[in-house]
């Protein structure tokens, strides 16, 4: 991803459900912010434990923690990117910021990283998400042709996480479903069999989920359902048992490999 460094402020900051913050931040630096970046990604850089403002070096010696996260919303005029940090389900340092942070506290932003689904043009999609890829699932409605079939799982613990999607209008075969379970392992792969086997066409799968779940479900579709792995595009956001920092160096370790 790009590593250009904007320092940000916190302009405004809201519980919108029982487990997602919504924060926006903004500056001046913000001002060739590309407006297309909704759904796409950035780093968030969070200041050292005692400290108010960030170090923007990546190459520091001790350089600033960063976090992935969705943009929400993109301000037309100021360009200030809005993005809902999941929290109150683990401890760290994103989500502990998040829960404590006011108007004015400093954070930087690296970015925006490239958008991980770029193909616009079948018939068929079938978008798997959690609370950590809500947004990204927002930003792709929007861009989904309107005469796909599209449909949307997103699995959740707390129904009270339920929250307005920016959906197309126009698009009457868009359809996204909510599902509250604490047993994605099943629940969530028993409704992907489900939709996959009433299917006429290949669908292009996208997921951004825990990386078991990625795992599972990129097993079921392709030996069950014939799907072609270039019709999967999947994301591994959190991993059970390890925290950020040890899912980057897995992955790195998975791509040397």
């Amino acid at each position: 991803m790009a590593k250009k460094v904007r320092r940000a402020n916190v302009l405004n900051t809201t519980r919108i459900s029982p487990h997602l913050q919504r924060i926006t931040v903004g500056s001046p630096d913000f001002l060739d912010f590309p407006l297309d970046a909704k759904g796409a990604y950035v780093k968030v850089l969070f200041p050292h434990a005692g400290e108010y403002h960030v170090e923007q070096d990546l190459n520091a010696e001790h350089p600033a923690i960063m976090r992935s996260y969705t943009i929400r919303d993109i301000d037309p005029v100021t360009r200030a990117i809005t993005l809902d940090f999941v929290i109150n389900q683990h401890q760290g340092t994103a989500t502990n910021w998040a829960k404590n942070a006011c108007i004015g506290d400093e954070v930087g932003i690296a970015g925006p990283g490239p958008k991980k689904l770029t193909d616009f043009e079948q018939a068929q999609y079938l978008m798997l998400a959690d609370l950590t890829s809500i947004n990204a699932i927002n930003g792709y409605l929007q861009v989904l042709p309107s005469s796909a079939h599209v449909d949307v799982l997103i699995h959740i613990e707390d129904k009270d996480d339920i929250i307005e999607l920016e959906q197309n209008k126009a698009a009457i075969n868009h359809s996204v479903h909510w599902l509250v379970t604490n047993k994605p392992e099943t629940e969530l792969l028993d409704q992907v069999a489900q939709l996959c086997g009433g299917y006429n066409t290949q669908p292009l799968v996208f997921m951004a989920l825990e990386a078991n779940l990625v795992k599972e479900i990129k097993r079921l579709v392709t030996s069950r359902f014939s799907v072609a792995r270039e019709h999967i595009v999947a994301s591994a956001y959190w991993k059970r048992g390890i925290d950020a920092d040890g899912l980057k160096v897995e992955k790195q370790q998975q791509s040397r490999a």
